[in-house]
């Protein structure tokens, strides 16, 4: 790691607590930068997992009641007032801001009040949601006003920079840094037949139908067992599906599973089904399992997996070519441990913690 030779006081700031993608990574740059000596806070959504975890970190952290990120005008005001306020009573050398409501809100406050560095982290731009066009030309209208507020923004892949560039005033203001990982504890496998498995929110961005659909075709062909870990508002409508599809007794809902990850190596083959994807962690922490994996070919996703090297790319929204995709890897495990140890190569090399850190740490010139 960096050394540093002055001590920086810095404040984090996401929207929701709860622990998805941009939360693992505010409580990673959050933890660290705490061991590095520096005075670090966290101010975010009320009362969830991520909130818990920084506490028994040692992290301070500051809660927003009504921040979350369904919008509300009365709810808006009273957040940006709240953070203004605590920017103003903090005086933060950076303010590290995540998520595009606690990006908007936090920018403008963080420009009234003055602060010196204020860096905003892209984890996905919402207007590549599936979402009415009028919703996305203003979100990307919003988005391009944060980036102009802040001093710099990251960008987690080059394919979320390449989204923003062609806006004004914006290429210089922008810089790629991947998010990174770090070496994690892995429990003995409990499965004994062979299973495909995904870890996703269950909503509809994430593609779970399309996997489904290409399971009912492959387990006609295989005897096999899919298991999906997650939780979501799809839920109910997946299980229904999986009933109308007759595949209801090789397939799992195992719901929410507490350090889901350390549960990888139940899967003989790891699947990404998403119709939108930034640079997904768990891509990440399955390479890092050694998994074969097979993922959509969006957002950042091909940043991480070079089909027919260290992984399969398949068409978002083509349960042919995913299920014939699952048929190879099926039916030959040489080419799926080959592909598994190259991805675990990449993301040791390509996708550190140590690296993200250091280049952030770069970023908030905290260094000699």
């Amino acid at each position: 790691m960096l050394k540093f030779k002055l001590s920086m006081k810095i404040l984090y700031g996401i929207t929701k607590s709860n622990f998805g993608g941009a939360q693992r990574y505010v409580f990673e740059l959050a933890t660290e930068m705490k061991r590095q000596g520096h005075d670090v806070a966290v101010i975010c959504g009320a009362g969830e997992l991520l909130v818990e975890k920084l506490k028994e970190n040692g992290v301070r952290v500051i809660e927003v009641e009504g921040l979350k990120r369904d919008i509300s005008l009365v709810d808006e005001f009273r957040s940006f007032h709240f953070i203004f306020r605590t920017l103003y009573e903090e005086k933060p050398d950076v303010f590290h801001i995540n998520s595009s409501k606690m990006g908007g809100l936090g920018a403008l406050a963080g420009r009234l009040v003055g602060i010196k560095k204020i860096i905003f982290t892209a984890h996905g731009w919402a207007f590549n949601e599936l979402r009415p066009m009028w919703q996305k030309v203003l979100i990307k209208f919003l988005a391009w006003i944060t980036i102009l507020l802040s001093h710099k923004t990251i960008c987690v892949s080059e394919k979320s920079r390449e989204d923003m560039s062609n806006w004004p005033f914006t290429k210089n203001k922008m810089v790629v840094i991947y998010n990174g990982i770090k070496e994690f504890k892995l429990a003995l496998r409990e499965e004994k037949d062979f299973t495909v498995g995904t870890i996703a929110e269950l909503h509809r961005i994430k593609g779970l139908d399309i996997l489904l659909k290409a399971w009912s075709k492959f387990i006609k062909k295989h005897p096999a067992k899919l298991v999906i870990i997650g939780e979501g508002e799809e839920r109910r409508n997946l299980e229904n599906m999986a009933r109308r599809l007759n595949i209801s007794d090789s397939v799992e809902f195992r719901g929410h599973v507490d350090n889901a990850r350390e549960k990888l190596l139940n899967f003989d083959i790891f699947v990404l089904s998403s119709r939108s994807e930034n640079l997904p962690y768990v891509v990440l922490e399955a390479g890092l399992a050694g998994l074969s994996v097979i993922a959509t070919s969006v957002g950042g996703v091909p940043e991480i997996v070079e089909s027919g090297t260290n992984g399969v790319l398949v068409p978002a929204e083509n349960a042919e070519v995913l299920f014939s995709t699952l048929v190879l890897l099926a039916e030959d495990e040489n080419l799926r441990q080959r592909l598994g140890t190259n991805l675990r190569a990449s993301v040791i090399e390509n996708f550190s913690l140590k690296k993200m850190v250091n280049k952030t740490s770069q970023l908030y010139n905290l260094g000699p």
